[in-house]
């Protein structure tokens, strides 16, 4: 069982090495609904872990201008970018320092919280997925369990997810401003697009090769058709084949005139009384 407030340290009496008495004063309602978990928990060793309510950072701006030198934007497609801008001060003091003033900001937890939630495209460079670990104590898993899952303890993992509000701070900021005008786009819309795409590329990277393929198998069939008819025309022989003389070829080519007219002058000039069989 756990259960998350947001008190005020009403004061911190030290009264000796071996007692320390911190007095919480809660006033804004974070503990509606939890009284009765609360009263189980009294006289018994808790884990306390205290956290910031909010988180800064520092944005510098060139004095000369009065305009951010650091700028992080949060586009309406809802990716997100830092700019640095070029400064246009003359060198101050010789050494190539300019008048820069810096102004915190303060951004609160729950907005930090939110803009994680619903942001992919920047990713923490940490070794905590903080989507995933803020949704899973916000579902009422117990801090314990999910610093188990990532292998660390739980002053380690609370460690962590301070980096990655630090580090989300002036996006969530700057989302802040114009949240009316973005739009995240879904992790697994995102990830569909990129797959189409993929899938696009690649059919349209396999067609060329598909039709010559097509084309070559197109070639090799016509070739040996022509092969097999080649094969099964019969020639024809003028030596082997003379009952075919004097007649018109499978072609249907006339034969020559003087090899007629040969054949004629032989057939008159034979003598009747040769013919044995006269």
């Amino acid at each position: 069982m756990s259960i998350e407030f947001k008190p005020t340290i009403k004061s911190i009496n030290i009264a000796s090495e071996d007692l320390t008495k911190i007095t919480l004063e809660v006033k804004n309602g974070s503990l509606d609904g939890q009284y009765e978990d609360l009263r189980k928990l009294s006289g018994k060793t808790v884990v306390v872990a205290m956290l910031p309510d909010h988180y800064s950072y520092t944005q510098k701006f060139d004095r000369s201008t009065n305009k951010p030198v650091q700028e992080w934007i949060v586009n309406p497609d809802g990716t997100a970018e830092m700019k640095e801008t070029e400064q246009t001060q003359l060198d101050v003091d010789g050494k190539g320092n300019i008048d820069i003033r810096e102004i915190e900001k303060k951004v609160d937890k729950d907005l930090i919280d939110e803009y994680i939630m619903k942001s992919n495209s920047i990713e923490f460079p940490g070794i905590i997925n903080p989507r995933d670990v803020i949704s899973r104590l916000d579902q009422g898993d117990d801090l314990g369990e999910v610093a188990d899952a990532y292998e660390m303890s739980d002053a380690a993992l609370l460690a962590e997810i301070e980096k990655a509000r630090k580090y989300f701070a002036p996006f969530a900021d700057a989302w802040n401003k114009v949240r009316d005008e973005v739009v995240f786009q879904d992790a697994d819309e995102t990830d569909s697009e990129v797959d189409d795409d993929s899938d696009s590329k690649e059919s349209d990277s396999e067609d060329p090769k598909q039709e010559m393929n097509n084309l070559s198998e197109e070639i090799q069939n016509v070739s040996e058709d022509e092969i097999d008819a080649n094969e099964e025309t019969p020639g024809v022989d003028v030596e082997a084949e003379g009952d075919l003389l004097g007649q018109s070829d499978p072609y249907g080519n006339e034969p020559p005139e003087n090899e007629d007219s040969e054949s004629d002058d032989q057939t008159d000039d034979a003598d009747p009384e040769d013919d044995p069989y006269k």
